[in-house]
Parts: structure tokens; sequence; C-alpha cells
């Protein structure tokens, strides 16, 4: 059986991952419904006073829920051989450790894809569906590519997740890097002269594919760059998990 075959058997198997992914998506669907129900205090405007275009913005806010059920996943997928001691037959088994970061790290794309891509489907619909409530015509389709690219949020902070917990040996400890780059962002925002650092951080990247970003902004990056940088994010965050496992004897 190969890393990836057997990394997959184990989220199938056991039922806290595929229940984190579910869980994403429908508290994805009701943080929506609340930021939607919560617009004519926040902004003042009901919801057949508003925009359809920031009907569909704001329910899409719920795939943020999502990126944090996520983070939870990334962290146990690489904290919890080392807790109840599997590591030490897989590595055995697969002595190429590399191998094994790459397989977990799959597996957390691959169950993010499916939370995100759920979340983001199932956020734009009660976006647009939204004035129904109050009697009026369903919206117009918009905010496709905001959606779209606010699916990148769950799989690159999963991956975060799982980097932190292979390098610092703890489920807890993957789940404070995710939570740490997430937020990390708006504390930039708190000290004055670091927020031009926001352009090469992990959210630059996912706003930047949203379209949330506009030029002049200190994280403003076009799709292309947007692009590139989650690459190069998923990219360092595996490398660094495979060079710090390698080191280890367990």
């Amino acid at each position: 059986m190969t890393a990836l075959a057997a990394e997959s058997l184990k989220f199938r198997t056991v039922p806290t991952g595929p229940r984190l992914v579910l869980a994403g998506g429908v508290l994805a669907w009701l943080t929506a419904v609340l930021f939607l129900a919560g617009l004519p205090v926040t902004t003042g405007r009901t919801l057949a006073e508003t925009p359809a275009a920031d009907l569909v913005s704001a329910a899409v806010l719920g795939v943020d829920v999502a990126a944090i059920a996520l983070i939870v996943l990334g962290a146990l997928t690489g904290g919890t051989d080392l807790a109840t001691g599997l590591a030490q037959p897989t590595y055995t088994l697969v002595p190429r450790r590399g191998r094994v970061v790459r397989a977990k790290a799959a597996v957390v794309v691959g169950a993010a894809l499916a939370a995100g891509l759920s979340a983001a489907v199932g956020c734009v619909a009660i976006g647009v569906l939204a004035p129904v409530v109050v009697g009026l015509p369903a919206a117009p389709l918009t905010g496709v590519r905001l959606a779209l690219g606010a699916v990148a949020a769950p799989v690159l902070y999963g991956v975060l997740a799982l980097a932190g917990a292979l390098v610092l040996r703890s489920t807890g400890g993957g789940i404070l890097v995710g939570l740490g780059f997430l937020v990390l962002p708006t504390v930039l925002d708190w000290v004055p002269g670091l927020a031009a650092l926001k352009v090469v951080l992990p959210a630059a990247a996912v706003h930047g594919l949203a379209g949330v970003s506009t030029p002049g902004d200190a994280e403003y990056l076009a799709a292309a760059p947007a692009a590139l940088s989650l690459v190069g994010w998923v990219l360092l965050a595996v490398a660094v998990a495979t060079w710090t496992t390698g080191r280890r004897d367990v």
C-alpha cells in the first residue's frame, strides 16, 4: 500500500476527518445566514435595500468558518500519529518520510477542496436566494470569482496547520500555527509600519484570487501573482515539514 493510499484510508475510516469536512460546509452556510440576518444592524440596510453583489459578498464570508474547520483537520492529520504512536511503524514501512508528509498534505488538500467548494456553493446560493425571504425575486448570480477564491483559504490554512503540527509535534501547535497565520494580517494592521508585510502573507494570496483586495491596498496581488504565492506557501509548508520530520528519529 502506498503512503497516499494509507493516509486516505486513515482519513476515511476515522470519523473525525469526514465529520470536520461536513461541519465546515454546514457551519459556513449557517454563518452566511447569520451575516445576512445581521445586515440591518451592520450596514443599516434591509435585505431588500442591499445590492445583489453585497448580499453574495456577505454570505461568502461564511467560507472562513470552513477554513477554521480545516485548520483543525490539518493539525489532527499531522499530530495524531505522533500522539498515538503510529508514527514509528509508519516511518518503518515508508522510510522516505517525505512521501508520508506529501501524502498527508494531499489528503488535507482534497478534504479542504471538498469542504471549501461545498461551503462556497452553499454560501453563494444563500446570498442569491436571500431576497426571496422578503418576497422579492432571487438576486442575479454574482460573486463567482469571490467564492472560488475563498475556496483557497481552507486549502492553504489546512496545509499550514498540518505543517505546524508536524514541525511542533503537536496537534495543538498545528492549530495555533493555522490560526496564527489567519489573524496575522489583522495584527500587522495594529503595528505602525508593518502593514507593508501583508503582501507576502497567505491571506494576500487568498484575497488576490478572490478579487477582494484592490490596487493600492497593502496586501494587493493580481490573480496570477496570488496563485503563485498560494502554490509557494503550500510548497514551503510541505518542504519545511519534510525537512523537520526527516531530521528526527521518530
